[in-house]
C-alpha cells in the first residue's frame, strides 16, 4: 500500500482540487474522459485507504456519475465503440462495488 495522504489533503484544494478533478471528467458527457476519471477513481478506491473511500463515497455528486456510467445502456452501430464504452461501464460498476453500492442496474431490473 502506498501513501495517499496527498489525495486526501487534495481532496477540494487547490481549484476543487482531486474532487473537481474527478466531477470535470466525469460529468464532461465524453467517453475518453469518462474513461479516464472512471479509472482514475478505480485507481483510488483500490488503494484500501479508508479516509480516501469515505471521501469518495460522501461525494453524492460524484457517486451520481458513477451510477449514472454504471447504468448506461451501450447502443451503438460501431462495434469499436460498444467496447470501449463496455470498459467504462464495467469500471463504473466496479467503483460501485468497491463503494459498497453493487451494481445499481440490478435493483432497476429486478
Amino acid at each position: 500500500m502506498g501513501d495517499y495522504s496527498i489525495f486526501i489533503h487534495n481532496w477540494t484544494e487547490p481549484s476543487d482540487g482531486i474532487h473537481g478533478y474527478l466531477s470535470r471528467f466525469l460529468e464532461s458527457g465524453d467517453a475518453t474522459f469518462q474513461h479516464i476519471g472512471i479509472w482514475t477513481l478505480l485507481q483510488l478506491l483500490e488503494s484500501e485507504d479508508k479516509k480516501l473511500i469515505g471521501l469518495v463515497g460522501k461525494s453524492d455528486d460524484i457517486v451520481d456519475m458513477i451510477k449514472q456510467i454504471a447504468n448506461r445502456q451501450i447502443e451503438s452501430d460501431n462495434e469499436l465503440e460498444d467496447d470501449d464504452e463496455g470498459e467504462v461501464v464495467n469500471l463504473a460498476q466496479r467503483c460501485l462495488e468497491l463503494l459498497g453500492q453493487g451494481i445499481a442496474k440490478s435493483h432497476i431490473e429486478g
